[in-house]
C-alpha cells in the first residue's frame, strides 16, 4: 500500500483537532450501537436473555483487541506507519458491520433465524473493530504529541467523546426517516448510514493531517513479538503489587461498573418500554410498532439529557476539585513574592475562592457514586417518562466523574512515585504514562482552571520532559502501560457479571411470562429497572470504598 501524500504538519489547536476528531465519529457510532442495539435486536424477535449475552461482545473484544493491536502495530513496518493501517483497515470493517446492521432483513430475506444470527455476527464483528480503531487512535497521540502537550491532547480527545456521545443521542431523538429518507427507510437504516459517514470522513481527516514516520525493519525485531506476548503476562501478575491506592481504585471501579453497563445498555429501552405502557394503558389506539418507534426516539431524548448534562459537568467539574499535586501547587503560589498587577491581584481572589470551594477528588468520586446509586434505586417509584428523564440526565454528573477522577488518582500516583524515581537518576529523564483503554474513557486534567498558565506547576501524571514521546521506562518506575491494563481488566470485568447476572433474571421472567401468557411492556419496563436497582447496590458499595479512599 502506497503512502498517502504527506499534507503540511498541523500544529497547535489544528493538531489537536485533527489527531482527536476521528474519537467523536467513532464514539458516535459506539453510542448508535449502546442506545439502540437492544432495541433493535428486540424488534427482530431475539429475547432479553439472549440479547445481554450478545453484549459480551464488548468486554471480549476489549480484553484481547485491544492488548494485541497495541502489539502488533508497535511493530508495523507499513509505508503508512504504524497506527494508520489498522485505523483505515478496522474502519472499513465498521461501515460494513454498520451496513449489516442496518440492512440485515434486506440481506436475508425476513427469514428471522437467519435475521438474528447476521445481525449478532455483525455486532460482536463491529464491537472488535471498534476497539481496534480505538487502540491505534489512542496509541496515535502518544506517538505525534511530547510529553509537554500529552495532556492537552487528552483534554481534546475527551471533548471530542462528549460531542460524538451528544451527537449520536440527537440523531437518536429525531424522525430521521422524514427528516433524511433518501438514507434509507427506517430508523436504524438512517443511523448506521450517518453513523458510517461521519466515521470516514473523521477518520480520513485524522489519517490525512497527522502524517507517521514508518518504522523500519530491523532484524531485532524478530523476537519483540514474544517479548511483549510474555509482557501481557505482567497484566495479570503485577496486580498484588500495585500501589494501595491503585488497588482501591480497581475495587471501587469493579462496583461501580457493575452499576454503568446496565444503564449504558438498557437506558434508552426502559424509558421505550415506559412509553409504550403509559400511552397504552392512557388508551392509545395507535399500532404497538408506532408506539415504540416514538417510545425509542423518547428514550433517546432522555440519553441525550444525559450525554449534554455529562459534557457540561466534564467542563466545570475540574474547577472545584482538587488532588494533593493541584492544591500543593495552589498553596505554594500563594507565597510568591513582588507586587501583583491588577490582574494578578484578580487571578489570586479567583484562586482563594476556587481553594474554598473545592473539594477532594475521592470525596468528589464518592458523592457522584452515591447520586447514581440513589438514581437506580428511585426507579421503585418512577413510573413516568419524564420522571425516568430526569433519573437519567442526573447521572451525567456522576457519569463524568467517572470519566475523569479514577484515571487523575491513577496518573497523580504514578507521577509521584516516578518523580521520586527521577530525582536519583542523572539523566533526569522521566516516566511517562499513555492513556490506553477500551471503554474510551481519557485522562482529565487535574484542576483544568490552573492548566496552561504561566505559573503551571514542574509536575504533571507523566512528568514534564518536553520533547520526549511519553514511553513506559525500564529504569525501574512504575509501568503506566501494566497499571492502565490491569485497571482495564476491572472495567471490563464488570460487563461479563452484569451480562450473566442479567441474562439469568430476563430468562426467569420470561419463563414466568410464558406461563401466564403476559408480557406486556409495564412488566418488561420493570424487568429492566430491577436490573438497575441491582447495579445501585452495587454502586452503594463502590460509594463506601471511595469514602475509604478518602480517608
Amino acid at each position: 500500500m502506497d503512502s498517502l501524500p504527506r499534507p503540511t504538519a498541523a500544529s497547535g489547536l489544528a493538531q489537536y483537532l485533527a489527531l482527536t476528531v476521528a474519537l467523536g465519529g467513532l464514539q458516535f457510532v459506539w453510542s448508535v450501537e449502546t442506545g439502540f442495539g437492544s432495541l433493535y435486536l428486540l424488534s427482530l424477535g431475539m429475547k432479553k436473555s439472549h440479547v445481554s449475552l450478545v453484549w459480551l461482545a464488548g468486554p471480549l473484544s476489549g480484553l484481547v483487541t485491544q492488548p494485541l493491536v497495541g502489539i502488533l502495530s508497535d511493530n508495523c513496518t507499513a509505508k503508512l506507519g504504524r497506527r494508520r493501517p489498522y485505523i483505515i483497515g478496522s474502519t472499513v470493517a465498521v461501515v460494513l458491520c454498520l451496513i449489516v446492521i442496518g440492512w440485515t432483513r434486506e440481506l436475508t430475506g425476513s427469514r428471522p433465524a437467519l435475521t438474528i444470527w447476521l445481525a449478532v455476527i455483525a455486532f460482536y464483528a463491529m464491537d472488535f473493530a471498534i476497539n481496534c480503531i480505538q487502540a491505534s487512535m489512542r496509541a496515535l497521540i502518544v506517538d505525534s504529541l511530547p510529553t509537554s502537550r500529552q495532556d492537552a491532547g487528552t483534554a481534546w480527545a475527551s471533548r471530542m467523546i462528549g460531542a460524538g456521545n451528544v451527537a449520536g443521542y440527537l440523531m437518536g431523538f429525531l424522525d430521521l426517516v422524514r427528516l433524511l429518507p433518501f438514507l434509507g427507510s427506517t430508523h436504524m437504516q438512517v443511523l448506521t448510514s450517518i453513523a458510517s459517514l461521519l466515521l470516514v470522513a473523521t477518520v480520513a481527516i485524522t489519517c490525512y493531517f497527522s502524517p507517521e514516520i514508518p518504522l523500519a525493519r530491523s532484524p531485532a525485531q524478530s523476537g519483540v513479538g514474544g517479548s511483549s506476548l510474555r509482557a501481557l503476562g505482567t497484566i495479570f501478575t503485577s496486580i498484588r503489587s500495585l500501589p494501595v491506592a491503585i488497588k482501591d481504585v480497581c475495587r471501587i471501579q469493579l462496583f461501580s461498573w457493575i452499576g454503568w453497563f446496565p444503564f449504558l445498555f438498557y437506558g434508552t429501552t426502559y424509558v421505550a418500554h415506559l412509553y409504550v405502557a403509559t400511552h397504552t394503558s392512557a388508551g392509545s389506539t395507535d399500532s404497538s410498532a408506532d408506539l415504540m418507534e416514538r417510545g425509542t426516539r423518547a428514550g433517546s431524548l432522555a440519553m441525550f439529557a444525559y450525554a449534554v448534562s455529562s459534557l457540561g459537568f466534564s467542563v466545570i467539574l475540574p474547577v472545584f476539585a482538587y488532588s494533593s499535586a493541584s492544591r500543593s501547587a495552589l498553596r505554594q503560589r500563594r507565597y510568591r513574592a513582588g507586587t501583583l498587577s491588577t490582574l494578578g491581584q484578580l487571578r489570586q481572589v479567583l484562586r482563594k475562592t476556587q481553594r474554598a470551594a473545592s473539594i477532594s477528588l475521592s470525596k468528589m468520586w464518592m458523592i457522584s457514586l452515591a447520586v447514581f446509586s440513589v438514581a437506580m434505586l428511585l426507579t421503585f417509584v418512577v413510573s413516568t417518562v419524564r420522571g425516568a428523564t430526569w433519573l437519567i440526565a442526573a447521572c451525567g454528573f456522576c457519569w463524568a466523574v467517572t470519566i475523569w477522577v479514577p484515571f487523575s488518582i491513577i496518573g497523580e500516583t504514578i507521577s509521584e512515585f516516578n518523580s521520586s524515581e527521577r530525582s536519583m537518576r542523572d539523566d533526569g529523564r522521566g516516566d511517562g504514562y499513555f492513556p490506553v483503554d477500551s471503554a474510551d474513557i481519557p485522562m482529565e486534567e487535574l484542576a483544568t482552571g490552573e492548566q496552561g498558565g504561566d505559573d503551571q506547576p514542574e509536575y504533571g501524571f507523566g512528568g514534564r520532559n518536553e520533547d520526549v514521546p511519553q514511553r513506559s521506562s525500564n529504569t525501574g518506575g512504575l509501568s503506566a502501560g501494566t497499571i492502565l491494563g490491569i485497571h482495564n481488566v476491572f472495567i471490563v470485568v464488570p460487563q461479563f457479571i452484569t451480562a450473566l447476572a442479567s441474562s439469568l433474571i430476563f430468562a426467569f421472567f420470561e419463563h414466568a411470562n410464558d406461563s401466564k401468557s403476559e408480557n406486556s411492556d409495564s412488566q418488561q419496563a420493570h424487568e429492566i429497572a430491577l436490573v438497575l436497582r441491582l447495579g445501585g447496590i452495587s454502586s452503594v458499595v463502590a460509594a463506601y470504598y471511595a469514602w475509604k479512599l478518602g480517608h
